[in-house]
């Protein structure tokens, strides 16, 4: 007898918890998600600044290798060392 009562409160249990499930289920926000298209538009944008920067930079790289060689020929060092 005391089995069979430990088992109803099991059971009893069970079904409280998943009427409560069921009920988180129904009564949620009805939201649509994660904006997965305004992500990827971000991240392309943010890639394309990144780009921008990156090849601004190489350039200003690129100005400054030309005067160290211009100033090695002046000094007539080696342009290149290898």
């Amino acid at each position: 007898m005391e089995l069979a009562n430990y088992l109803q409160f099991l059971l009893f249990i069970l079904c409280g918890l998943g009427g409560i499930a069921i009920l988180i289920f129904v009564f949620r926000k009805q939201d649509q998600g994660i904006d997965y298209d305004r992500i990827i538009r971000e991240l392309n944008e943010q890639k394309e600044t990144n780009l921008k920067t990156l090849e601004d930079r190489n350039k200003e790289i690129d100005k400054i290798e030309r005067k160290i060689l211009d100033c090695k020929k002046e000094l007539k060092m080696k342009l290149f060392d290898k």
